[in-house]
Formats: structure tokens, C-alpha cells, sequence
């Protein structure tokens, strides 16, 4: 008989050094903004099919951004065949997840996937800016059938295929997971459990978005910018924060996608055009630009309440449509003896100054009193 194999009860102390070179590992590949190597992503095509029992593609098809990939595919025709995703990714992820559990105990498996597979809020984001962008559904029921053919077995595909391109396509969120088995290949050499998933890795290392067909596999480059906050929000305070070879981009303004004039043309930006802003988010991102100090001297807020605290400003366009900051006096003199003034912005809801300050520091007004009086 042949004997069982070892299973992994837990991570030695090289190993999980290793842990977090290989998070660091990964964390390159879905925020790189260098260009696709398009040879390496090629062959890294046909090895992925091949391990789904596909035959290899007849046609690779580059585009220069994720925008211009779901373009082409909703051109896309018999000659290319039905989508593949699933059979190429999730099916094959399945198969060689069953495999690694034989290997390696539960818990193992978790403090792998939180260490080098975190969450990466920044390519959430930009993930979620990509798909925004694209008219869905991607790909329609006719275009199905135009990839299948008219046949019962064509009409069911049809019917019951995804068409939407977050689910047709793939991006470097969608192959993140990729990193944990990569681990689990080099560091604790379950090669042959992995061999599987080798096309794959080498293609997450080396493209941005992927949307494979049985005879078509369209192929995105990487944005060549991609800027972020201290949070990991999508942000450039003087141009786009997400841009691709093909000039498509995306402006943001900490986390939230406004239009280009706000962030380029920001002198642009008046009490008139806020307030003719519907969206409540981009609206509070304008007066964040204008700065709130310009926006209450403007008159674009109205004094709410006065204390020994600061002063509470607000503005109300609607019953729930509100914005507010309190102004607060720096403690510590500027060498010339003023002091500054600060506008910290706070929920609308709040009736005094002090209760906004107190908001500031995560406290109640009434526990935050009691601090002031004590120190």
C-alpha cells in the first residue's frame, strides 16, 4: 500500500517569516503599474487552459484597458466560442483546493489565506471604478447565442451564462487568491498539488484583466497609474488616480470618483455649482477642495451654535442632506502670536460645538467636558 502523505499541523518559524515576503509579493502584482509582459501572459495562457482541460485558444486578443476589452467582446461571435471563465478559474481553484486540504489542517490553510491574501481596499477600488464603467450587461443573450450557436444546447448556455462582465471577466482582484497557493507551492512544496494553478499564477503576474472564451482570450494591459491615500482610497489631488494605456481614467477624490473639471479645474468650483451638484458625495469632495475655511467664508454655511469650544457651521440643501464642521482655535500660538483656525467636518446631526468636538476625539459631549475640566 502506498503510504499516506504528511499533513501540515502547523507553520514552522521560517515559514512564517515567509508569510509576510510572499503578502509583499502579491501585493506588487495587483497594484503594478508596469506593462504587461505579453509574451509571458501568452504562454501562460495556454498552460492555464490546457490544466482545464481546454484546448489552447486560437486567437489572444490585447487591449489597452479593461473599457476597451468589454468592447470587444461585445462583438464577440461564433468564432469565438462561449465564455470560459469559470471552467478556466473557479473550476480549477475547486480541484486543487480539495487536493491542498488533504495536506494541509484548516487553520493552517486561514492563517495562510489572512497573511498573504488581506484585503486590499485600493484594488477593491479600482475593481469597482472598472466595472462602474461598463455597460451591462456586457454581453447580451443574442451576443450568447452569436458565440454558441442556435442550438438547444446554445440556447441553454444562453440562458443560463453570466453576462455581466464582473463575473465574465477577470481582474487582479478576482486572482488575488492565487498568492495563498503560490505559498503553499514554494514555501511548503505542495508542487504537485499546485501544478494545476501554474498557468494562472504566471498570468496574474503579467496582465491586468482577462476574459477567456473557448477560442478567443481577450487580454488587458495594467493601468500605467494608480495613486491612493494613507487609507488605500483612490485619490490624486491633481489629476486622475486611475489611468491606462488608452488614456481611460478615473478622478478621485478620497475614495469617491468625481468628474475631471473638479480636480483639475478646481477654480472652477463655486457656492453656485455645489449646490447645483446632486450627488452628495461629490458635493462634500467639492467643498473639501474649496476647503471648508473658503466655503464658510463664502457664506456657504450658516452659524449653528458657539461655545467655549469652537463654532458649529452647517449648510442643509434637503431634510437628510446636510453638511457641517466645526471650527476649532489652535491651543498652540504661530511664532508671529495668531493662532490658526481649523475646520474639522462632522456629521450634520450634531446641536453644539462642543458635542462636534467631542465627536472629533470619539467621545460623548459630556465625557469630553469632564476631560477639558480635568486637564
Amino acid at each position: 500500500m502506498r503510504a499516506s502523505l504528511p499533513i501540515e499541523r502547523s507553520l514552522t518559524a521560517e515559514q512564517t517569516t515567509a508569510l509576510g515576503e510572499f503578502r509583499a509579493r502579491w501585493a506588487a502584482v495587483r497594484r503594478s503599474t508596469t506593462p504587461a509582459d505579453r509574451s509571458a501572459a501568452e504562454q501562460a495562457v495556454r498552460l492555464a487552459y490546457h490544466a482545464a482541460g481546454l484546448e489552447r485558444p486560437a486567437r489572444i486578443v490585447w487591449c489597452d484597458s479593461p473599457l476597451a476589452l468589454a468592447g470587444r467582446v461585445c462583438r464577440a461571435s461564433h468564432d469565438d466560442g462561449g465564455n470560459v471563465r469559470s471552467r478556466l478559474v473557479d473550476h480549477v481553484r475547486r480541484r486543487v483546493a480539495s487536493l491542498i486540504e488533504r495536506r494541509v489542517l484548516r487553520k493552517v490553510l486561514v492563517a495562510v489565506e489572512n497573511s498573504v491574501n488581506p484585503a486590499d481596499p485600493l484594488v477593491t477600488a479600482v475593481a469597482e471604478a472598472v466595472i462602474r464603467s461598463v455597460p451591462e450587461p456586457s454581453l447580451s443573450m443574442l451576443g450568447h447565442l452569436r458565440c454558441t450557436g442556435l442550438s438547444w444546447s446554445g440556447v441553454l448556455h444562453a440562458i443560463i451564462a453570466p453576462r455581466g462582465f464582473a463575473s465574465c471577466a477577470a481582474g487582479p482582484h478576482d486572482l488575488s487568491w492565487l498568492g495563498v497557493y503560490d505559498y503553499l507551492r514554494e514555501v511548503l512544496r505542495l508542487h504537485a498539488e499546485t501544478e494545476p494553478l501554474c498557468g494562472l499564477m504566471q498570468l496574474a503576474s503579467s496582465v491586468g484583466w482577462l476574459q477567456p472564451h473557448a477560442r478567443t482570450c481577450w487580454l488587458a494591459e495594467r493601468p500605467n497609474l494608480l495613486c491612493g491615500d494613507a487609507r488605500d482610497r483612490l485619490h490624486q489631488a491633481d489629476g486622475p488616480a486611475l489611468r491606462y494605456p488608452d488614456g481611460w481614467s478615473v478622478w478621485a477624490w478620497r475614495g469617491v470618483e468625481v468628474p475631471r473639471w473638479i480636480i483639475e479645474r478646481r477654480d472652477q468650483i463655486t457656492l453656485a455649482a455645489i449646490d447645483e451638484q446632486m450627488d452628495v458625495q461629490v458635493r462634500r469632495c467639492m467643498i473639501e477642495i474649496m476647503t471648508p475655511e473658503c466655503y464658510v467664508a463664502l457664506g456657504g454655511a450658516t452659524r449653528i451654535a458657539e461655545d467655549e469650544t469652537g463654532i458649529l457651521w452647517r449648510r442643509n440643501w434637503l431634510a437628510a442632506d446636510a453638511w457641517a464642521a466645526v471650527e476649532v482655535i489652535n491651543a498652540t500660538p504661530e511664532p508671529d502670536g495668531t493662532r490658526r483656525h481649523f475646520f474639522l467636518q462632522v456629521p450634520a446631526n450634531l446641536r453644539t460645538a462642543r458635542e462636534a468636538v467631542a465627536w472629533t476625539y470619539g467621545m460623548r459631549a459630556e465625557a469630553y467636558a469632564q476631560l477639558v475640566q480635568r486637564t
